[in-house]
């Protein structure tokens, strides 16, 4: 692995963490819009940059294949490829902008939520009825939204797992915070690989 790609890709990470801090930040639609495309770009990027210094070396670029095939599988990596894409190359939107809910009757700022636990009611007994289950009431905000890929007529709905593990809400920051693990993780492992 080249190491100026490693390098490359720890400033597209950086990049993404500066993004994703301003999509958190955002007061209104644009801004929290403009942050999730640059936030999409930042992590595709970093596929690119290892891409590139995985091709002199055969233990690299089998590493990167397989780096490939995990983006491929993995429902919230192939989610972030595709709504980068259709940002890219469609003129579809990847977000959509939603109003938000009523916490207690009193509306959330922009991009603020409260997180809650929900259960059924018995509407005979009153009484729980199931499992309980994580909710969310939240004041205006984007939410993600499936990307479609019209140059290959393909879409992607947004990711309910990631590594096998079910995701509590598919929020972009929610997606974000992932994201920026696992390829903090995957630049780890290039490092491992740099000649």
């Amino acid at each position: 692995m080249n190491p100026q790609a490693i390098d490359q890709a720890r400033a597209r990470h950086a990049k993404a963490t500066k993004a994703l801090a301003s999509l958190e930040a955002a007061t209104n639609f644009r801004e929290a819009e403009e942050a999730w495309t640059d936030f999409l770009l930042a992590c595709s990027t970093i596929y690119t940059k290892l891409e590139q210094g995985a091709k002199d070396s055969g233990t690299s670029a089998a590493w990167f294949g397989r780096k490939k095939k995990e983006r491929k599988d993995d429902p919230l990596l192939r989610y972030l490829h595709f709504a980068r894409n259709c940002d890219e190359h469609g003129i579809e939107p990847v977000t959509r902008r939603d109003d938000g809910s009523a916490d207690h009757n009193r509306a959330l700022p922009f991009n603020k939520r409260t997180n809650l636990r929900i259960c059924k009611v018995n509407k005979v007994t009153g009484k729980p009825d199931g499992n309980w289950m994580e909710a969310v009431v939240h004041g205006p905000m984007l939410k993600t939204c499936t990307a479609h890929d019209r140059r290959y007529n393909d879409h992607c709905d947004p990711p309910s797992f990631h590594l096998g593990k079910r995701i509590a809400f598919n929020f972009p920051k929610d997606i974000g915070q992932l994201a920026l693990v696992y390829l903090g993780k995957m630049i780890e492992e290039a490092e491992q690989l740099a000649c």
